[in-house]
């Protein structure tokens, strides 16, 4: 439970600093797809990004990743509490989220995570690319 705790202070912590609002991403076609997903899963997938953020991050919560559209180095900050989960295939999920970079913009991060274990890996950050996942989705 401390491990969610934590996560919960940082996403938190992210968000006051910022002062952003909680984005929720819809893929529309996915709605219900996800819905299937448990309450179980989705806790999991979740605190799987966050713990991967948190790795990541400095003290104030940026961290560093490619932005594939502009091919370049970027700082961001996580910018939801609540990312979308959408199943994939074989267990697979993505967590679907946006980052907010230094300069104000909001790019899309998906994350893509397996399960191992009692719970989830990240095995794939796909950065200001949604189109690659939809692509992947068959959409």
């Amino acid at each position: 439970m401390s491990k969610l705790n934590n996560s919960i202070l940082f996403i938190r912590k992210i968000l006051s600093r910022l002062g952003l609002a909680a984005v929720f991403l819809v893929f529309s076609s996915q709605t219900a797809i996800a819905e299937e997903v448990s309450a179980e899963v989705k806790a999991k997938a979740q605190l799987t990004l966050a713990q991967w953020m948190k790795d990541r991050s400095d003290d104030s919560g940026k961290f560093y990743f490619v932005d594939r559209q502009a091919n370049e180095l970027v700082a961001g900050y996580s910018a939801n509490v609540h990312p979308m989960i959408v199943p994939y295939k074989d267990g697979a999920i993505f967590v679907c989220s946006e980052v907010v970079t230094e300069n104000g913009d909001r790019i899309t991060a998906d994350f893509l995570t397996v399960p191992v274990g009692d719970g989830y890996k990240v095995v794939e950050v796909i950065m200001n690319n949604r189109s690659s996942i939809k692509k992947m989705m068959g959409m």
